[in-house]
């Protein structure tokens, strides 16, 4: 397998669909991507081609669904398809949108996660499961779409404070004058790295929603608009 190089020649394709704008990538038979502010999710699943899309009622947890067994917007942070033809979405505007897929196609979601997501554990709730159906971590891609830089986010002390004992507390907090930057993608990074996931396999947008007005940041005063972070295996 060449993950490693797979990952680094990913392009992303601009589209247009009924006024929404998105970005997408395939690769064998997975397709994710993320749409610009003032899009909708239901034109990115028509241009799909999507039998249905799955959202959940995000709640900063580390609680993750599979898209079979999801009735309406359950209350979760996480979407495992484990069917063709679902379009999987998850909801951000500075948090970051983490998708996962395995090298043959098999398997592929993604996972919100914000500060809260990362101190209670998300991404290793994810990697258990991928262990439990038999997945080797080795042979998992990761991807983080657009997000809040580190160094636009500032938190306080007691943000500081629950990720006391963690491992990459140091790495991922640097004190400013206004508190504490917080680097939650590189958290993210980390914690896969950590637990089993070649950093090699793991690759990230770069775009920083705080920055680039072509997404809605929360910290910039968007509190109703959405990026739509979206996986589907055909």
């Amino acid at each position: 397998m060449q993950i490693s190089r797979t990952i680094k020649m990913m392009q992303f394709t601009k589209e247009n669909n009924k006024g929404s704008t998105f970005y997408f990538y395939e690769y064998k038979n997975i397709v994710m991507g993320f749409t610009e502010i003032g899009s909708e999710i239901e034109d990115v699943g028509e241009y799909l081609r999507t039998d249905r899309i799955v959202q959940l009622e995000q709640v900063h947890g580390n609680t993750i669904h599979f898209s079979g067994n999801t009735n309406g917007r359950p209350d979760g942070d996480g979407i495992i398809l484990n069917e063709n033809s679902v379009l999987a979405v998850i909801r951000t505007a500075d948090c970051v949108p983490l998708f996962f897929w395995s090298e043959d196609g098999r398997e592929a979601g993604a996972i919100h996660v914000g500060w809260r997501g990362l101190h209670s554990g998300i991404g290793i709730n994810l990697l258990n499961i991928m262990k439990e159906r038999g997945i080797n971590l080795k042979e998992l891609v990761f991807f983080t779409g657009p997000a809040i830089e580190g160094k636009c986010y500032t938190v306080q002390q007691d943000v500081v404070d629950k990720f006391k004992g963690f491992n990459f507390t140091d790495k991922i907090f640097e004190k400013t004058s206004e508190g504490y930057s917080m680097d939650v993608t590189y958290g993210i990074e980390l914690c896969l790295t950590e637990h089993g996931v070649p950093k090699e396999n793991i690759n990230h947008s770069w775009i920083c929603t705080f920055c680039d007005p072509r997404f809605p940041s929360y910290r910039h005063g968007d509190r109703e608009k959405r990026i739509f972070n979206f996986i589907k295996i055909k």
